[in-house]
């Protein structure tokens, strides 16, 4: 449990690293998996006056104008985002699931990510100085890595 909270404090990307592994159990024991399975959409939301503003900015008007009803709470929330439940002001009632960023989360991500890719050069050097026998690329697994949150945020 202590794990899973660190994780959710120190933010967005360790929060996907804990998402990530929370599928491996070739790695982890189950009662870990199954903590760490709550960062898939049981993180603690942010301020949903702070979404509706951020879904009013990218839609150029007030909620009214797009939706007949959009929930109060978020139904989910993850790393990256939030999903609220909302009817389209469509005059068919069309429901549908409007997914929120996290404040900033782009500056963080790409703040942790840097940190991280500096460390994994460091480790990458000492791995290969004293253990020449490990093949793993430290530097590109976490590039890769980095590729695939950058696509999950655009």
């Amino acid at each position: 449990r202590q794990a899973r909270l660190d994780l959710q404090d120190l933010g967005p990307t360790f929060i996907k690293a804990g998402q990530m592994m929370s599928v491996r159990p070739d790695v982890l024991p189950q009662a870990t998996l199954d903590e760490l399975t709550k960062l898939q959409d049981g993180v603690v939301p942010f301020d949903t006056e702070v979404a509706v503003k951020q879904i009013e900015d990218e839609l150029g008007g007030p909620l009214g104008q797009f939706f007949t009803s959009i929930s109060e709470e978020p139904v989910a929330a993850a790393s990256l985002a939030q999903v609220y439940l909302a009817t389209l002001n469509d005059g068919k009632d069309t429901k549908v699931a409007v997914k929120v960023q996290r404040p900033s989360v782009l500056a963080t991500v790409s703040k942790d990510l840097y940190v991280l890719r500096r460390a994994a050069e460091v480790f990458q050097g000492l791995v290969e100085r004293f253990a020449p026998q490990q093949k793993t690329n430290y530097v590109a697994l976490l590039n890769e890595w980095s590729i695939g949150f950058y696509t999950e945020l655009d």
